[in-house]
């Protein structure tokens, strides 16, 4: 039996990242081990006894949503401050769940490289994740309401599988569970999606064909600089 500390690392108590970390504490608890789900957001000011759960955890699983490009921001700050903490890390094994809007999964697998990174400075034992792709459709609902549910509650159980044996998880079994379409089926979707965007500002009184206010012309340097 191993002492399993599961994260939701999304401000929503409720939603698909803590619906995830609910089903790994089921698979794992049936199995005999000690697995509990906390909430990340409900320890942020007053985080004693998670940093102490940690402590005493035999292995972590982080399971949160990818905004940009990897877990929220209050995430990499709680892994910042398990860093300044090290008596706190002692080889536990660190698994990661990440889940996003899109369908594959190569657009939040960057979450993974970042607990790689942190297990591989911090004394931590990365070994794998789940990278789970339409999870802005869920919105917390069951997992087999996906259009390609049974494939990924398949792929779930083989990772949970290796997380219950403290084995590696490899990226094989996420990518498995890609719900796949050909190329125009995306576009078409895309045009859609930008259609029904576009028609939402205009009803807003924005122009969606402005200029973009995040963009900013080239710096200009002085004559007398440009050669410097």
């Amino acid at each position: 039996m191993r002492n399993i500390l599961l994260l939701n690392a999304s401000p929503r108590p409720k939603g698909t990242s803590a619906r995830l970390a609910g089903m790994a504490q089921e698979y794992l608890a049936l199995r005999g081990h000690h697995a509990q789900v906390w909430h990340l957001y409900a320890h942020l000011s007053r985080p004693d006894k998670l940093l102490e759960a940690v402590r005493q955890a035999d292995a972590l699983i982080i399971c949160g949503p990818c905004y940009i490009n990897t877990y929220p921001a209050d995430t990499v700050a709680f892994l910042e401050m398990l860093a300044e903490r090290p008596e706190l890390l002692h080889g536990q094994e660190l698994y990661g769940i990440i889940q996003g809007g899109m369908p594959y999964p190569h657009t939040h697998d960057c979450g993974l490289r970042l607990l790689e990174l942190f297990g591989a400075s911090c004394r931590v034992a990365y070994k794998g994740g789940f990278v789970m792709g339409m999870g802005a459709i869920l919105d917390g609902k069951p997992v087999s309401t996906l259009p390609n549910g049974k494939k990924v509650l398949r792929q779930l159980e083989r990772f949970f599988g290796h997380v219950d044996k403290g084995e590696a998880a490899p990226a094989s079994v996420y990518e498995a569970a890609q719900f796949r379409l050909p190329g125009v089926v995306w576009r078409l979707m895309a045009w859609r999606m930008n259609r029904s965007i576009d028609k939402e500002l205009r009803g807003r009184g924005i122009d969606p064909r402005q200029p973009s206010p995040y963009l900013r012309p080239p710096l200009q340097l002085p004559p007398d600089r440009r050669d410097a």
